[in-house]
Parts: structure tokens; C-alpha cells; sequence
């Protein structure tokens, strides 16, 4: 009941911004960062850093690959929607994708055990994927809530079915993770 009223509200409020000649703008920011893990092994860390790529799946004995993302936001925004843009490195990058809201900081040396507990409660994240074959995720509740002031620590995705295949993302260069924000100018 909670999810419809929200719906209907913010259907409301679009048609309000339509009907009031507000104006709504895009805005595309980079400098997304982010990790990702292979559940841990005995004696094995299990955290990657490689700037190229983010992995999401699972390896062929079942362990969780997963990526812990940064998410900079500009202050005094109001977010109608955001969606955070992936570009998949392979044709399988249409994998339903989990996410959650990371409840403290993390650092570059952070295990794969400590990620997982920052993780929280994982999602079902809603999935469009672009003609230019970017995949984008909706976070828009997710940044609703660290703008209206929740800290910040960014968000886990996790590979939502149980396949054994990995979706490598673009980590950097020209098809870097972009963060697509529409707002209320």
C-alpha cells in the first residue's frame, strides 16, 4: 500500500511540473568509484582492485561476485529520478541485479566478509537497458535518501538469480559508470 501511494504521489507530482511549466533537467555525473569481491575462500581475501572493471555474478562454485559502489552527489538537489549507468564489457550484462543502501564507509582495504555486512537488505533493482547497450539501474530511492540527508556510503550490487555467469562493467575511460540524475530546475 506504502509503494502506491508513493506512486501516486510522485505521478502527481510530474503532473504538477508539467502543468506548471517547471522545467526538469539531466544531469550526468562521473567519478563513480567502486571494488568488487569474490566471497571469500578459506585464507583468501577475496577483494579486487582493478579501476577497469566491476564484476557482478557468481564464480562456477556458487560464491557471490559482487561491487561495492561510490555515488559523489551534488548538495541541494531535488532528485524526480536517478539511475545509475552501466556499460556491460559483454553481451550478457542484461542480469537482474540486486542493491542495496551500505550503512558505514568503506576503504580500498575492506574485506570481502566486512562488505557483505555493510550491504544491508539487497532489492530487486529496476533495469532498462539503453540503445546504446548501457545498463541502467534505478537508485532513485536510494538518492532521495541520502539527500534528504541518510549518510552516503554508496551501494552494493549483487547478481540477482542463481546462474554462475558475471557481468563485467566498465570501470573507467570513455564507458565509466555515470550517475543520471533528472531534476526540478
Amino acid at each position: 500500500m506504502k509503494k502506491l501511494s508513493a506512486c501516486i504521489l510522485f505521478l502527481a507530482m510530474l503532473l504538477c511540473l508539467t502543468a506548471c511549466g517547471q522545467a526538469t533537467e539531466t544531469l550526468t555525473l562521473t567519478g563513480i568509484t567502486g571494488l568488487w569481491f569474490t566471497e571469500e575462500m578459506p585464507g583468501d581475501s577475496g577483494s579486487e582492485i582493478d579501476p577497469d572493471v566491476l564484476r557482478v555474478g557468481r564464480t562456477y562454485d556458487g560464491r557471490d561476485i559482487f561491487a561495492l559502489v561510490r555515488v559523489p552527489l551534488p548538495e541541494e538537489i531535488w532528485a524526480i529520478e536517478a539511475w545509475l549507468s552501466l556499460k556491460p564489457l559483454e553481451s550478457n550484462g542484461a542480469q537482474a541485479l540486486l542493491a542495496g543502501t551500505l550503512s558505514g564507509p568503506w576503504e580500498e582495504d575492506i574485506t570481502c566478509g566486512q562488505a557483505r555486512a555493510l550491504a544491508g537488505e539487497l532489492l530487486p533493482a529496476r533495469q532498462a537497458l539503453t540503445r546504446d547497450g548501457r545498463v541502467r539501474i534505478d537508485i532513485t530511492g536510494h538518492v532521495r535518501a541520502w539527500l534528504g540527508g541518510e549518510a552516503n556510503y554508496g551501494l552494493a550490487l549483487f547478481e540477482a538469480n542463481d546462474s554462475t555467469e558475471t557481468v563485467f562493467f566498465a570501470g573507467e575511460g570513455e564507458d565509466e559508470p555515470r550517475l543520471e540524475i533528472i531534476i526540478q530546475k
